[in-house]
Formats: C-alpha cells, structure tokens, sequence
C-alpha cells in the first residue's frame, strides 16, 4: 500500500503542545565566536595604540645609535672599501649597481673565513654609510629602504654574536659592538626596554592597519553578538493547531503550501511554505540551532496534517510504528 500512516499520541482533553526551545550549544558557539572576534579586535586595537608605535620608537632608536656606532669606524670602512668605489662613486651608482655590490659583499662574507669577516664588516659598513640619504634620479625610496634593510640585518647579526665574527678584542667588530653595545644597554635601562633586537620600525600604513582590521571585526562581532541575544529564549512549538515560534510568527496547517526539505537530510532544516492573508511566508524547521527529537517531532506532525504531494526535496519521514510509540 502506498498509503502512509502518521500517528502522534494525543494527550488527555487538549491537544498535545510539541516544543523545541533553541540549542544550548548554538548559543554557546555564537558566543564562543562573538568574543573570539571581540578579543582579535581588541588585539588589533592594542596594537596599533600601543604595541606597534612603542616598538617603532626602540627600532629607530636602535638604528640611530648602530649608525652612531658604524660612523665611528668610517675611515676604517673607507679604506677597505677602495676597490669598491675604483671605477664610479657610490652617488652615481645605478640601482642595479647597488644590488649587484652589495650581493657580492654578502656572499663573499658567507663564504669567508672567521679572520676575513672584518674586511668584509668594514665592507658592508661602507655600503651602508653611503647609501644615498634621500631618494635621486637613480635610487628611488623604496630602493634606499630595501639596501639598507638588507645590510642592516646582517650587521645586527654580527653585533648580536661579535664573538663569532671578531677575532681580536681591538678589531673593527670588536670595538663598534661594544660601543653600541654599551649605549644600547643604557638607552634601554633608562627607559625600561628589554635589551633585545627590537626589529624593523612597523611603519606607519601596518600601524593604520591594525585599526582597519578590527574596523572590518567588529561589525562580524556584533553580528554574533546580535544573534546571541535575538535567541535567547527562541523556541518553536507545534500543536493540533498549527505552528508558533517565539518571535510571533504562527500558522494552522490549511495555510501550508508546500514543505520544502531540499536541505533536511543534509543540514537539519525545513521550510514550511504558507499564505496568511496575501502573503507568502516562510516557518523554519532546524534540529541544529534547536532542540534535536522535539523538531523532528514537529516536523512529523506537519507532514500529518498536508498532503504527501505538498512534501518536495526530500521523502517524508518514516511512520512511527505502534510498537515502537508505546515502548517510547
């Protein structure tokens, strides 16, 4: 027989009120994502207020004080830097020639033994106090920010371990590292730093960034936040008489025009199609953000009250049998 049987106990003198009220775990998540995002903003927000600028003011101290330091031993640099600078002074080098020199020192310093890293820490010096101080026709800025960026990170590594670069206690290494190395530490007390490479100065746009970032949190925050407490308290209920939920939506079951599952099998949601008045609506049926048996209940008790052809997307759900509804 094709026929199918729906059967749903009747309590005594009223009929039977089948509620689901909203899903402890759908609120704890909402929760859960709204203060998640709430606090990544607040970390941005701290950021770009405190812990970037006051980062910022330690690097350029810190580069102030290595350029002190490295234009101490200029005369120095000068002279193991003659070859160099033979054919064309570093004002006309071109920014190819900027690189393809300052790769050069690079490499020949990597391949260097521990007595030649002076030469080449007078080299590299040299490439540094030289780069041009403002941007011209053949160094533009962002040329001028890469060299020195570049030489510098390789100097601060060798004012971090002078021990494994320097071979006497009067050597170039050797005597620049201490100086720094003993204004830096002052710098640093005086001001309650810690004593640590601070890094690259953030500039000013990853500043303006972090405010960007949790400008584009917090409206998804207040998102969540908007849906933790719209349901709170949500619930949806169904009885002989139709269907209601907690937000003031209701119907009886001659308005329903179709029931869509197309999404029922998949993720747990129902559409109740129904006209009141001259309206079309729409009543949600999900078992994920509410109360798993009692929707599914719900939903039975829909499909008892329309006809199977009003049922689309999806089969209806298999009758309870007898036995099973009065073992349950």
């Amino acid at each position: 027989s094709q026929n199918k049987r729906y059967i749903f106990t009747e309590p005594q003198n009223m009929a039977e009120v089948i509620r689901a009220n909203i899903s402890r775990p759908y609120l704890l998540r909402l929760a859960l994502v709204s203060l998640f995002s709430f606090g990544l903003a607040f970390w941005c927000i701290y950021d770009g207020w405190v812990t970037y600028p006051a980062q910022r003011i330690r690097a350029i101290k810190y580069i102030e004080l290595l350029d002190t330091s490295l234009s101490k031993i200029r005369p120095d640099a000068d002279k193991a830097a003659r070859s160099l600078a033979a054919t064309l002074s570093p004002k006309q080098w071109s920014r190819s020639r900027w690189s393809q020199e300052m790769e050069s020192v690079l490499l020949a310093r990597r391949n260097a033994s521990t007595s030649e890293q002076n030469k080449y820490f007078l080299q590299l010096t040299w490439l540094y106090l030289n780069i041009p101080a403002e941007p011209t026709d053949k160094v533009n800025d962002a040329d001028r920010f890469r060299l020195r960026s570049t030489i510098r990170k390789t100097l601060v590594k060798i004012f971090s371990e002078p021990e494994e670069y320097s071979t006497t206690k009067n050597d170039a290494i050797a005597r620049t590292t201490n100086n720094f190395n003993a204004t830096w530490d002052v710098v640093c007390e005086e001001n309650r730093w810690p004593k640590e490479y601070p890094g690259e100065p953030k500039n000013p746009y990853a500043i303006d960034q972090q405010f960007y970032m949790a400008a584009g949190i917090v409206p998804f925050s207040l998102f969540f936040l908007v849906m933790l407490l719209r349901n709170r308290g949500a619930w949806v209920e169904g009885s002989e008489d139709g269907l209601r939920n907690s937000r003031g939506d209701h119907l009886v079951f001659e308005e329903i025009k179709q029931f869509d599952k197309k999404r029922w099998d998949k993720k747990g949601i129902a559409k109740v199609h129904y006209l009141t008045g001259n309206s079309n609506k729409i009543f949600l049926l999900d078992d994920c953000n509410y109360d798993y048996q009692p929707i599914r209940t719900i939903v039975r008790l829909v499909e008892s009250k329309i006809q199977p052809d009003q049922i689309i997307g999806g089969d209806p759900e298999p009758p309870i049998k007898e036995n099973e509804e009065a073992a349950s």
